[in-house]
């Protein structure tokens, strides 16, 4: 029986026990929060998407999963509602052919007992067959053995979120097929050690992905120079007391860094050599020296870098992604006499960036700018047409001191643009090749009444879309004979 994403359905039938064949039972994503009555009595059931432990005054508590032989995946939900911890080993969950499991108290419970639920936790040790776990909200200060040791011998996958009580974390490092590790919400961890890692001569062998979030607490992080062999991804956020990252990690390749306010990365770190794609936001003391960066190959940067004025596309040889986001002293952007494999530039609320390189930007493979809140910039890239053949998107929005495109004009390949300036707007039809291929307008934040006026817009153009133009009240269509496709946003005196 498949009820999942039936929003309407609030409880399950109370004669639900009488299907005495029923084999599935999944209502994921719906409005159930509690079991029916003899719900134990359906012994063919194999597949339960979702069991909520019902309150103390009612008749169904986890004993009900005894008699049942559950395979796949399945949730537990409102643990806290475990009077006798027994229960819980009754549920015998060690003998269900579970692969994926989630155990789930209440959001912000607090624990009358956290040592009862610590019982709990142990009593709900699933079998050797699980290989995704999810704890969420536990109240408990430890965790039971089976969740570290040989028990879970085949676990790829472990999610923990919001274990507020808990004052350390346990050797997760002697999971030997575990892959992915993700640590949320810990608001009592302090300091992460040898004690996260275990005996083993080397820990977590297996792990790619490791993952911490909202650690308010969280400040220093040592780490064993065998540790983390595999590591590739690891993501840091909302981690503000946190003040640097281990040295030992050999394989990164992905490193995203958000909301670290005392996090500084030391510009000898191992890692930085291996890195492909790193993104930091909101982290001040984060600094981006320009030195080579062989590897790299998409950055995001949102930060005031106090010393970051100037970027340098020669440091990154294989960038393809560029995202400049809030960097107030950012001045312009660097470039020797080479080309670079760019694909995408983004450069947003950069109020200083005031100029590209000198000769034009060579970019041949570049297919999309998008330029906002630049507002000291006054000209956009020279020679476009020649040095930016593949461009095939351009967004310039909202910066007023840009009057004209360059020189030359604009690449033939341009299908979409997003532009906020009239005069912009005005000179698109002379700007751009007769053959263009400019198909999409977007016209955002403009200051008119009536619109196209007296422009004249190029007769390719078949989409045009109007964002946030709040004085907008007539459009003229006859100077839009071949748009097909019209819509608008954010325009409330617009009068069709």
């Amino acid at each position: 029986m498949g009820l999942n994403f039936c929003s309407f359905l609030e409880e399950l039938p109370s004669n639900l026990h009488k299907l005495t064949k029923l084999h599935c039972l999944e209502f994921e994503h719906t409005k159930v929060t509690k079991m029916p009555m003899h719900f134990g009595e359906l012994k063919n059931l194999q597949v339960l998407s979702t069991f909520f432990v019902n309150r103390n005054n009612e008749v169904i508590n986890i004993k009900q999963l005894e008699g049942l032989n559950l395979h796949g995946k399945l949730s537990i939900n409102e643990l806290q509602n475990i009077v006798n911890p027994l229960d819980a080993l009754e549920a015998n969950l060690k003998n269900h052919h579970l692969v994926e499991l989630e155990l789930r108290w209440s959001l912000n419970h607090i624990p009358d007992d956290p040592r009862k639920e610590q019982k709990v936790l142990e009593n709900l040790q699933p079998s050797k067959q699980l290989k995704s776990l999810k704890i969420n909200n536990y109240g408990g200060t430890q965790f039971p053995s089976w969740v570290f040791d040989n028990s879970l011998s085949n676990l790829v996958s472990l999610w923990l979120a919001d274990c507020k009580y808990c004052l350390c974390l346990p050797p997760f490092g002697l999971l030997s097929s575990l892959r992915m590790l993700h640590i949320i919400g810990f608001d009592g961890i302090v300091s992460i050690g040898a004690e996260f890692y275990g005996s083993s001569p080397s820990s977590f062998k297996s792990l790619k992905v490791l993952e911490f979030y909202n650690m308010k607490e969280w400040e220093e992080w040592e780490c064993k120079t065998t540790s983390f062999p595999l590591l590739q991804h690891l993501s840091i956020q909302t981690c503000p007391k946190l003040k640097s990252l281990p040295e030992q990690l050999l394989h990164l390749k992905n490193l995203d860094i958000h909301s670290c306010d005392k996090l500084i990365i030391s510009v000898n770190s191992m890692f930085i050599s291996s890195l492909q794609l790193w993104s930091i936001i909101l982290c001040p003391l984060v600094e981006i020296p320009m030195i080579h960066y062989d590897c790299i190959e998409a950055m995001e940067i949102n930060n005031d870098c106090v010393s970051f004025t100037i970027f340098q596309l020669d440091c990154f040889p294989k960038l393809r992604l560029l995202q400049l986001s809030g960097c107030q002293n950012l001045r312009r952007i660097s470039q020797g006499h080479t080309h670079n494999h760019l694909k995408v530039l983004r450069i947003y609320g950069c109020r200083q960036f005031e100029s590209f390189p000198s000769e034009g930007l060579s970019a041949p493979w570049l297919q999309i700018i998008s330029i906002r809140e630049a507002e000291n910039l006054k000209l956009l890239p020279k020679r476009m047409q020649i040095l930016l053949p593949s461009l095939t998107e351009l967004e310039i929005i909202d910066c007023p001191q840009i009057e004209m495109f360059p020189e030359g004009g604009l690449p033939s390949n341009i299908k979409r643009m997003s532009l906020s300036s009239l005069k912009l707007i005005a000179s698109l039809r002379d700007t751009l090749d007769v053959n263009t291929c400019l198909e999409s307008l977007t016209i955002e934040k403009l200051d008119v009444e009536s619109f196209p006026n007296e422009v004249l817009l190029p007769r390719s153009l078949t989409s045009l879309r109007f964002l946030f133009c709040l004085n907008l009240k007539k459009i003229n269509y006859k100077g839009l004979c071949n748009v097909s496709y019209f819509t608008y946003c954010g325009c409330p005196n617009l009068h069709l």
